[in-house]
């Protein structure tokens, strides 16, 4: 497998017809059929549902195809990132968590303390941060997973619970046990995001399964899953804090409490440590100031 094959598959996944795909790449429309079939050889599954009466992947090519667009963002921030000749850009990678919290106080004090110092944020889970670590597109990440590095120096425990729509949970008795739990819709993180682990049960396949299981690849959507109505979900409550406190959610008293969710930072670019070391400071009395600010859910955990 290699890149030129992921390329190809990617254009046709998203234009789904091989003579636009052809002239995106500018190839032939034989060399991209070539490239598709040589990739499907090499991973050993069917990627084109050639028997539909249209363009469609299978179940695998739609999988594929998620990774294809990892791999070509992966190699543009990449190349974007060796060719910046100034040396004035970091890249900060950030969990969910810290990106809607004191990401934003880190911004903004970068920007007072350093006009030219360019700070670049990349969102995301703790696995595709962790691509990003492995591709060398980043000077730092932030994560709830991993090792902590001794230059990070804090981290910020976010409380973890489960929170609903008032209607979701109407006529339950309170506290709610994990059997309780069960029985209702759940909204849930991909099984790759730290804060599965702790719901695993509710969605063991060897369990009955009486209500719905909804899925959501970000916190942003699940947050906005939660507050459309479908339906429960454990997850940091610092974001849904206003929605709490004005009565749009509630917070479900359980018998059972989660760990908090500890996020700190994982990475540290050596070769550039000196010029990340201001940005982590600048980090650190984000993370402090946030924390102060947002007492309910969250704190800071000052390392050294």
């Amino acid at each position: 497998m290699n890149f030129k094959q992921l390329e190809a598959f990617h254009w046709l996944s998203q234009l789904q017809n091989y003579r636009l795909t052809a002239e995106r790449l500018g190839l032939t429309q034989p060399a991209v059929s070539a490239r598709i079939q040589s990739l499907e050889e090499d991973l050993g599954k069917a990627l084109i549902d050639r028997d539909a009466p249209g363009f469609a992947l299978t179940d695998q090519g739609i999988e594929v195809a998620e990774y294809a667009l990892q791999f070509l963002n992966l190699r543009e921030a990449m190349t974007s990132r060796l060719q910046d000749k100034r040396k004035r850009r970091l890249t900060v990678g950030l969990a969910g968590m810290a990106a809607i919290t004191w990401g934003p106080i880190l911004q903004r004090a970068v920007k007072a303390a350093d006009e030219d110092l360019l700070l670049d944020i990349y969102s995301g889970s703790d696995s595709q941060l962790g691509g990003f670590v492995a591709s060398g597109t980043l000077d730092a990440a932030f994560t709830a997973s991993g090792d902590r590095a001794d230059a990070g120096g804090f981290s910020v425990l976010y409380e973890v619970g489960w929170a609903a729509r008032p209607d979701v949970i109407e006529g339950c008795a309170l506290p709610m046990t994990s059997e309780a739990l069960r029985s209702l819709p759940l909204v849930l993180y991909p099984k790759t995001s730290p804060l599965f682990n702790p719901v695993a049960e509710y969605v063991e396949e060897r369990r009955a399964r009486p209500a719905p299981r909804h899925y959501g690849n970000s916190l942003a959507t699940i947050c906005e899953m939660i507050r459309l109505g479908y339906g429960a979900s454990a997850l940091a409550l610092a974001p849904l804090e206003d929605d709490i406190a004005e009565g749009r959610l509630m917070r479900i008293p359980v018998t059972e409490a989660i760990p908090p969710l500890d996020v700190g930072c994982t990475y540290v670019n050596r070769a550039r440590r000196k010029q990340v070391g201001a940005v982590l400071e600048m980090a650190r009395e984000a993370a402090r100031e946030w924390c102060s600010a947002h007492p309910a859910y969250s704190s800071f955990v000052d390392g050294g």
